[in-house]
């Protein structure tokens, strides 16, 4: 049962991180095939109702907050979406190592989007991994909100 959910998510993380950096865009239909995959894993996990619903609560609460954030432009609609599923997977177990590494690859993102920036200069033709990475075009924090993604799978697997 793990191979079957764990392939999929996979590929997930991989079509997700490529669509943020290629048009800062995470299509609706992936985000909700990786929160679909979420009751598998509960039922696969053997979590009970109190747990279940508690990674709910979790994903619930990061829901609210990314919207707050998103109100004020800090964050795209994507991200909210994404984050709060990834929350959900988190749980409370997990949520902390989740937000460490979402923070230390988003803050990774944000100098490299700096520094692509620098590089890019109006007549010169940009490279497309400088392209992918310029700040001008937002960062790509669905990248870090899979690093998170996957920090969650590593840590339940243990």
């Amino acid at each position: 049962m793990q191979l079957m959910i764990t392939a999929p998510l996979l590929a997930l993380f991989w079509l997700l991180m490529r669509a943020d950096l290629t048009r800062r865009c995470l299509p609706n239909r992936w985000v909700l095939y990786y929160a679909l995959l979420f009751p598998f894993y509960a039922f696969s996990q053997g979590l009970n109702w109190a747990q279940f619903a508690a990674h709910c609560l979790v994903g619930a609460t990061a829901f609210v907050l990314l919207l707050l954030s998103f109100i004020r432009g800090g964050v795209g609609g994507g991200d909210v979406k994404l984050g709060a599923v990834v929350m959900l997977w988190a749980g409370p177990f997990h949520a902390a190592p989740a937000l460490v590494a979402i923070s230390l690859v988003g803050a990774l993102l944000g100098v490299a989007g700096w520094l692509a920036d620098k590089r890019l200069k109006p007549p010169q033709a940009a490279s497309a991994a400088l392209y992918a990475l310029s700040a001008r075009r937002g960062v790509p924090y669905g990248v870090a909100l899979v690093a998170g993604g996957l920090t969650v799978l590593l840590l339940s697997r243990r």
